[in-house]
């Protein structure tokens, strides 16, 4: 399959869930290779949280400022941690801004956060044709343990990486490698009889998502190098999907080359070749 690096072209392949799915430079044929696990950002990808976010964010600054932001100066922030959002919106409380941020967030959960239509049965396929799944999220264990219950979806993940499980947050490759690391997907972490390459798949509606996968991946090609063997079987092939339903527009998650876009969170299972 030609990188999306390598190669503009786009090409177009209907679906039966009805929006196509398109993969940069990559055959039909490509797109429909299974893969072994999934990675999965939360918001704007699994939850429809923006709205939410958008919320607390007006919420937090008004406590502190008494002037309420407009959704599109908040948008530059979305995607990342909440600590690191008030460290730029509010330089000098941002802990005390996280407190409230949250404490609103969590009050409002019930009545803004929902699964994105096709979600949920989209992780229950997955599970049931033993494919592993991973939750790779910025957001904090706390508020985002509560979305996932609200979903009904905890249940579902082999692995969960939240904000305070990595020093260092997405686009930085840290999540993600902590990841595949639980899911067994390095060579370091794999089972004995694990057969590489494995073929990893991370679907996120941000730059930070498809950044933070790609880092990932060019960590461990350049792990690999370096010990003298040259490239090694036992890296994990790790592809992208961003998504163009969420919180991010099209264009900001089509500028990071992802290796596919998806229009419908469905379209994951076509990838997977779970197509009914």
């Amino acid at each position: 399959m030609t990188e999306p690096h390598t190669s503009r072209h786009t090409t177009n392949t209907q679906t039966k869930h009805g929006p196509k799915l398109r993969s940069q430079g990559a055959s039909a044929e490509g797109a429909r290779c299974p893969f072994h696990a999934v990675l999965f950002d939360l918001d704007g990808t699994l939850l429809d949280t923006t709205q939410a976010i958008y919320e607390s964010l007006k919420y937090t600054i008004r406590h502190f400022t008494g002037a309420t932001p407009k959704d599109e100066e908040l948008h530059p922030y979305m995607g990342l941690p909440v600590f690191e959002q008030f460290s730029k919106l509010l330089p000098g409380r941002a802990v005390e801004a996280c407190e409230v941020y949250e404490a609103h967030n969590l009050s409002i959960h019930k009545d803004y956060v929902k699964p994105y239509p096709g979600a949920v049965d989209v992780l229950q396929a997955l599970k049931a044709n033993g494919v592993k799944i991973a939750l790779v999220t910025s957001k904090r264990r706390r508020t985002a343990t509560v979305g996932l219950e609200i979903a009904g979806i905890t249940h579902l993940f082999d692995a969960t990486v939240f904000c305070e499980d990595t020093p260092e947050n997405k686009p930085h490759p840290a999540p993600v490698l902590k990841a595949l690391d639980l899911l067994g997907c390095t060579q370091e972490s794999a089972s004995i009889n694990q057969t590489f390459p494995l073929n990893v798949l991370m679907v996120g509606d941000s730059p930070w998502d498809i950044a933070s996968a790609k880092n990932a991946r060019r960590f461990l090609e350049e792990k690999a190098k370096s010990s003298g063997s040259g490239p090694s079987p036992a890296v994990p092939v790790i592809k992208t999907a961003g998504v163009t339903y969420g919180a991010f527009p099209k264009e900001a998650v089509a500028a990071q080359n992802p290796d596919y876009i998806l229009d419908s969170i469905s379209q994951v299972l076509t990838l997977c070749a779970l197509e009914a």
